[in-house]
């Protein structure tokens, strides 16, 4: 695979990359090298390949949910904005005053933003298609791109239990990011249970352990939620309290069988629509011959440009994953398909992406990704890979306006970590991070800057811990990062008058 880079070096795109030298310092960075910190950064000037600022730009360090620009690039690469994944439903059977002699079947499409709304219009249809009745199962196909192992200790360990909704098994019929909802209201008085209830339904494989009450009111809240998977079903292990004029809360834990919950939503879609499920609820497996069946109806699901968005500013892992698996499988990948399959793909892309640069600092590099998130702590990836990569992004015309679409601005970003900082921090930068804190602190930042004269410029900054010094404040790490790019833009600004 090599990637058709749209640098005209020898018409009317980037010039050839002059001499490697850095006109600009970055103190604060340097000072948490010095105190222990890895770190690699470069700052380019995309119109003329300019390097603005370097630090060990080739050193490949842990890069996080930067890792998300890779996997917006290829899946931009290959299906373009526009693009939107289809969800299916096939009968397996004849419809007979209204009743469908057979199973209805549910075929996931791998659709990464696959959530209610679409679910809904998908049990209408079936209903307008003239079923109201299912004398057999709702079978739920999965093998998009088959079953999917975990490989990450946090989607394993979630298949025991959870206490967050970034580590959800995949699947290419995965609805709400393979999440469920347990929303908590304060009861009329203090002393009095809080009212629980799963959203959108509560569903036969989901259940509440435990109790919330309700303080007075002004007390603060304390509410701990644990899911865990107990014989099949999702136990909500509840505890805690709730002040009486509080509000409502939210919690949104990670399922155990996205699957079969996939399977139980869509039945309480259809019961909603008017349409009974008679049968029980079956998932295809691997080896099972593939259901026939005929089209009942089809949903698509939102653009792949609005779904990138959304996936880079929330740093959304299930999303990045199952858009790497469905990448793998379009790109020619068996069935069934493993992360670390997508990963190896994506990893050639991001070295045909480094040796078609015209730059000389991306060839030497050798980026390496286990997985399309940044959830995987095998990533590698240095400034000079990542700095190649938005100055390819830059020059894909196509592609760059969904792109610089998914970063986030920090004047008007909901990552609290970004706000703050002068006026050119927060309305001259656009970026994606990434962060972790095993096995050591990771802090990422990546994407473009508005330097002076309306001229773009590229810039990565990478900053783990290291072996003696394993974290590295999180804040301490924004901090310095923060300091020298607008000490950068400052000055360059003040080179231009």
């Amino acid at each position: 695979m090599r990637v058709a880079l749209l640098f005209a070096v020898c018409v009317a795109g980037v010039r050839a990359a002059p001499a490697d030298r850095a006109p600009y310092s970055l103190p604060a960075l340097e000072r948490l090298a010095q105190a222990g910190a890895d770190v690699s950064v470069r700052v380019i000037e995309l119109e003329n390949g300019r390097t603005l600022a370097a630090l060990n730009p080739a050193k490949a360090l842990i890069p996080a949910s930067v890792t998300k620009l890779y996997t917006t690039a290829a899946a931009l690469r290959h299906w373009g904005a526009a693009h939107r994944f289809k969800t299916r439903v096939l009968r397996q059977g004849p419809v007979r005053g209204g009743v469908l002699h057979g199973d209805l079947v549910f075929v996931g499409g791998g659709d990464p933003g696959l959530v209610n709304a679409q679910l809904w219009a998908l049990a209408q249809r079936v209903r307008e298609a003239g079923i109201a009745a299912v004398d057999g199962r709702l079978l739920v196909d999965p093998r998009g791109f088959g079953p999917v192992p975990c490989v990450t200790r946090d989607r394993c360990h979630a298949r025991i239990e959870s206490e967050d909704a970034y580590n959800a098994p995949l699947s290419s019929a995965g609805v709400d990011y393979s999440n469920a909802c347990l929303s908590v209201r304060p009861g009329d008085s203090p002393g009095t249970p809080a009212r629980l209830a799963f959203e959108p339904f509560d569903l036969p494989m989901l259940a509440i352990r435990g109790s919330i009450k309700t303080l007075p009111p002004g007390r603060p809240a304390h509410i701990r939620v644990i899911r865990r998977s107990e014989n099949g079903r999702e136990v909500f292990v509840i505890s805690g309290g709730i002040p009486q004029d509080g509000r409502t809360r939210r919690f949104y834990r990670s399922i155990a069988h996205p699957d079969r919950y996939a399977g139980e939503v869509f039945r309480a879609f259809l019961e909603q629509a008017g349409v009974t499920v008679r049968g029980g609820i079956g998932v295809v497996g691997q080896g099972d011959p593939s259901p026939r069946g005929v089209r009942v109806a089809e949903v698509k699901g939102t653009p792949l440009g609005e779904l990138l968005r959304g996936m880079l500013v929330y740093s959304n892992n299930y999303m990045a994953d199952t858009l790497a698996l469905d990448w793998a499988a379009a790109e020619g990948a068996a069935v069934p398909i493993t992360l670390p399959q997508a990963g190896r793909r994506l990893t050639a892309f991001a070295r045909d992406v480094n040796a078609d640069s015209p730059f000389a600092w991306a060839h030497g590099g050798g980026p390496v990704l286990e997985s399309g998130s940044g959830l995987t702590v095998g990533n590698r990836l240095s400034a000079n890979d990542v700095t190649a990569l938005l100055a390819h992004e830059y020059h894909r015309y196509g592609d760059f306006p969904a792109f610089l679409a998914g970063l986030t601005v920090p004047e008007q970003t909901p990552v609290a970590m970004l706000k703050g900082g002068d006026s050119a921090w927060g309305t001259r930068v656009a970026a994606k991070t990434g962060s972790l804190n095993q096995p050591v602190s990771v802090f990422s930042l990546a994407g473009y800057l508005r330097l002076g004269g309306g001229r773009w410029g590229a810039f990565a900054v990478l900053v783990n811990g290291s072996r003696a010094h394993p974290h590295i404040g999180l804040f301490r790490a924004i901090d310095a990062v923060r300091a020298d790019l607008q000490a950068l833009l400052a000055r360059d600004d003040a080179a231009r008058r």
